[in-house]
């Protein structure tokens, strides 16, 4: 019976990861196409973009308005050329959850830091091959509390972690920019 369960949760997994592309592809038009990137936008006036990494829709970046940044699309550009670690441990999870549900509260940290690896994989992306660092005029909280709810809330590092010089270097892990930024 638990396998079953296991099943239906991937299959929701799956299910819902791809109508969710499939719904922003079809609703964005297509702008151009550089190399095999596909740029489409979706204009719902939101300064942001999204990359398509998955089983179906791969190698798209969709902006969110119609203005096109240069600097996220090569941030975006970054998501389409890695490995989506978070599609498949979402699937993983699914499977293992009806055995035990106490997976759960790990799930979400470990989750949570293949979200913000691969956030920093796709800016190293950005500047290793187009020397594009992330700016932002976003100014570090004094309270460390809001320093860690910066860091648990957002999808990204924090911007002011973004900015610093250390943050492009592979030698200083996000563990260890983590610890620095909450107790420096």
């Amino acid at each position: 019976m638990d396998w079953e369960f296991s099943l239906l949760n991937i299959l929701m997994v799956i299910g819902f990861y791809e109508l969710s592309h499939a719904y922003l592809y079809y609703k964005s038009r297509k702008v151009r196409k550089e190399g095999n990137v596909g740029i489409r936008v979706l204009d719902v006036n939101e300064e942001n973009a999204l990359a398509l990494n998955s089983l179906l829709f791969r190698n798209t970046v969709i902006f969110l308005s119609n203005k096109i940044n240069e600097e996220v699309l090569r941030h975006e550009e970054g998501h389409t050329k890695q490995f989506n670690y978070l599609y498949v441990y979402l699937i993983i999870v699914a499977s293992l959850l009806p055995l035990n549900t106490l997976i759960a509260i790990p799930a979400v940290f470990i989750g949570k830091f293949l979200l913000w690896k691969m956030e920093r994989d796709a800016d190293l992306y950005a500047f290793v091959n187009y020397n594009i660092r992330y700016m932002s005029n976003v100014k570090r909280p004094e309270s460390r509390i809001e320093r860690l709810k910066d860091w648990i809330l957002d999808s990204h590092p924090p911007d002011w972690v973004r900015e610093k010089e250390e943050y492009y270097e592979k030698k200083y892990s996000l563990v260890k920019l983590l610890l620095k930024d909450l107790f420096s």
